[in-house]
């Protein structure tokens, strides 16, 4: 597959640029640092956003970048459930589960690429992506909450430990480690669908990503 140099993907490309900032400034000790981090957040869901409308509104639509855009944000949202693993705010073997999860299915993705069949995402797969982003949404802001002085002082440090405490936040979890493990099941069969008929013609198989 032959990269494409456009907009969307120099836009998709800024967003992993960025996630090593993002982390040292999540990871920091510092308050304002940890703003900045969330407003790095900001800008990657935006800059998500704004790769995909630009390329259906100008037509610059690719298959590199239908693999790029995915691949960006797996590798951003895998650094961002990494870091609140080294912050003490998510368990390690949920997060393991999910990653490996996203690194399997790409790296399937890869192989149905070269065999010429591209793979669509399926519907569950998009709501798991949609909720993996909302519930970061949620703990990336309550992390900043915890890290304004002012806003911990107002709010009670008590009750902005409590948003991010296992009760809220593991049920949570263990549903994308549900949703992770089903939907790599569905992608592996369906792989093996689309291998065994791979000389068949070019039939579009509906897998998750």
């Amino acid at each position: 597959m032959k990269p494409t140099v456009n907009i969307p993907n120099a836009v998709t490309a800024s967003r992993i640029l960025l996630t090593p900032l993002f982390l040292w400034l999540l990871l920091s000790d510092n308050g304002v640092m940890v703003q900045l981090a969330a407003a790095l957040f900001l800008i990657a869901a935006i800059s998500d956003w704004y790769d995909g409308w630009h390329a259906r509104r100008y037509n610059a639509m690719s298959p590199f970048g239908a693999f790029f855009d995915p691949l960006a944000d797996k590798i951003f949202i895998g650094a961002v459930f990494f870091a609140f693993v080294a912050l003490g705010v998510l368990e390690f073997w949920m997060v393991l589960i999910i990653v490996a999860r996203d690194i399997l299915t790409t790296l399937l993705r890869v192989l149905a690429e070269r065999k010429g069949r591209p793979l669509v995402t399926s519907r569950i797969a998009k709501w798991k992506t949609a909720a993996q982003l909302v519930f970061l949404w949620y703990v990336v802001g309550a992390w900043t909450l915890n890290n304004v002085e002012y806003l911990r002082e107002w709010i009670g440090a008590d009750n902005i430990a409590a948003l991010l405490s296992p009760v809220i936040v593991d049920p949570c979890m263990l549903l994308f480690v549900a949703l992770s493990v089903y939907t790599a099941l569905q992608y592996l069969i369906d792989h093996r669908h689309v291998s065994r008929f791979a000389g068949k013609g070019n039939n579009v198989a509906q897998t998750p990503s």
